[in-house]
Formats: structure tokens, sequence, C-alpha cells
């Protein structure tokens, strides 16, 4: 672990301070020799018994103003694993910060917070990040590269309750105006995901939902909330070799659902047809060859040729109360009495 100069001589400095402040000279008098330097108050060589040195309870503040730009950081850790170190299976950390709660307490705990106040204009081009995790997967001279996580959130669920009644969250995304403002430019975004990197790079998947064998998601995505959505899925800005939504054999869209997943209505593929179909069963099939399987068909608006030459394509059809319609061959109509009986 390396700490910046800046720190350490602030660490350094302070014994030497406590001690000016208790050793002040008399006038006329020969001051004693100053005491070796002495650990500050609150800061231990010993931590929870574990012999590495570090602050013993109370706070730890750094404060850093560079008068002009400062490439240096304010705070460095630095770990470099060596080639066959460490115990399979376990986790190691560079940066390590442990907070816990009871079950009495009210506070908000957050173990590690990060927060820029942004005040750069936007025509600089600046862009600055409050918490940021970047890992860069590199070549090792042997073999494949190990999976690679730019960040990794976890919320393990321990209480054995069967109906739980608050939250476990993996990652929580708020975005936020503080007054009532618009975004006809869209800038304000929940979450934004860049794939490619360069021209020519593939992305297998942008994102990607999995679950354990045996275990059960109630919902892939949910669209929540007291307010309203625009739109609900958005494609129309992309382009696609291949179909924007993509359904396997058997897989159908619900039409009439509500929030408890309930719905009557359906359209999918059964491996055949295109089907519609209620919970009765198909209403409407339709084959790759256009035949088309309806329990009725009704013609809203019949419309019939005013003449047997009218403009028309073979396979149409019309009816009026005297007659029947058939388009035969182009702008060529034909027609059958009807009666009743």
């Amino acid at each position: 672990m390396s700490i910046r100069p800046g720190l350490a001589a602030v660490f350094g400095f302070l014994p030497a301070l406590l001690s000016v402040a208790v050793h002040a000279e008399a006038p006329g008098r020969v001051p004693p020799p100053a005491p070796p330097l002495a650990w500050p108050p609150g800061f231990s060589r010993n931590v929870q018994g574990t012999g590495v040195p570090g602050l013993d309870g109370g706070h730890a503040f750094l404060w850093n103003q560079p008068p002009g730009f400062d490439p240096a950081s304010t705070l460095r850790v630095d770990r470099h694993i060596p080639e066959g170190s460490g115990e399979p299976g376990h986790t190691y950390k560079a940066l390590w910060a442990l907070g816990s709660s009871g079950p009495h307490n009210a506070g908000y705990e957050w173990t590690i917070t990060g927060e820029l106040h942004n005040r750069s204009l936007a025509s600089t081009g600046a862009q600055n990040v409050a918490v940021n995790g970047t890992i860069f997967k590199e070549p090792n001279g042997i073999g494949p590269v190990g999976p690679s996580w730019a960040g990794n959130f976890n919320c393990v669920d321990m209480t054995q309750e069967a109906d739980p009644v608050a939250s476990c969250i993996g990652a929580e995304i708020d975005v936020s105006a503080q007054s009532p403002t618009t975004d006809r430019n869209r800038q304000r975004v929940g979450l934004q995901i860049s794939t490619g990197g360069v021209p020519g790079a593939h992305t297998g998947y942008g994102i990607l939902l999995g679950n354990l064998a045996g275990s059960v998601t109630d919902r892939g995505f949910s669209f929540q909330g007291e307010g309203t959505y625009g739109i609900g899925i958005d494609t129309a800005a992309a382009r696609f070799t291949g179909a924007p939504i993509l359904l396997g054999s058997g897989q159908s869209i619900a039409l009439d659902g509500n929030r408890d997943g309930r719905f009557a209505r359906r359209l999918g593929f059964d491996g055949r047809d295109l089907v519609y179909g209620t919970g009765n069963g198909p209403v409407l099939r339709v084959s790759d060859g256009g035949q088309i399987q309806a329990a009725s068909v009704r013609e809203a608006s019949p419309q019939p040729p005013k003449s047997s030459r009218e403009a028309c394509t073979p396979g149409d059809h019309a009816w009026d109360a005297a007659f029947e319609y058939r388009c035969v061959a182009p702008n060529r109509w034909k027609r059958a009495a009807l009666s009743d009986w």
C-alpha cells in the first residue's frame, strides 16, 4: 500500500504539533529535547488483533484541494498479484470497507459512497464520474484469459423469509431532476450500455439475463411506478440483421395482461401456425402458405363494384343485398345472385 506524500506529511506532522503544544518554551529557557514521534491519538498499530497498523475507531478525513491540475491520486492503494498466488475460490480485496447495522438501526448505512459535485460546462466535453470500475482484460501469453467483471453487485438474501416484505436489490440506478422540467433531448438516462468498442468488434449480448437451474425469476423486465411511459420498448432508431423481438417455438405475447401476470389473449407461434387465441383455444390461424383458419369472417365494408369492369385484383370479393361478387381476372368482376330459403 502506497500513501501519498501529502498524507504521510499529515500523520508525521501531527505528533510534532502536539509536542510543541505541550512543551512550549518559556522566555529565556532552553527548550527540552522533543520526545520521539509517537502515533497520534486514535491511531493504533493493532486493529482488532490483526497486528496491522490502522485507525482504531474515530474518523479519518482526507482533504485535498489542488491549486491547479493534479494528476496524482489523493489516496491510492496498490495491490499487484504475482503469478501462482492465491487459493481457488478465495476472494482477495485491494480495498475492503466493511459495515454492519443492527435490527433497530433507522439510519442509512452506506458502506462506500462516491459523490461528485459537477459544475463543468457542457461545452468543455469533460466526462465526470462519481464511481468508476474499469477492468482491462489483457493477454497473458499462455492461454485464454479468464472471466472479467468491471462491476459486480450482489444482494444475497440469507433471511430464509418465504415472502420478504423488504427488497433485496442487486443494483439500483436512480436518475432524477430536482425541479419540474422537460427532457426533449432525452439526456437523462437511467441506464446506458455501449458495446462494440471499435468498428468491427462483436459483442454477444447487450443485456443477458440468466438464472440457475431450478430457480425462478418472476419477471425478466417490468415497468412499474406511479408515473407514465411514452414507449415501453423502442427499436425504431436501431438497425437489425434479424428480428427486434425473437420468440421461440411455443412462446407467445400476452395482449391484455395485468400487473399480477394474468391475461386472456395471446399471439404466438405453435411450431406450425401463427396463432391468436384465448383461454378457450385458438381463434385465428395463419400458415406459412397463407392459409387462414378463423371461427368466422365478417366484412364490415363490403364495397361492391359498380360495374364488371371496375378495377380489382384476382381474389377480391364483395357483396350486397342481392349479389356476391368475385374478381376473376384483373379488372374483371363476376357475380352470383343471392336468394332466401
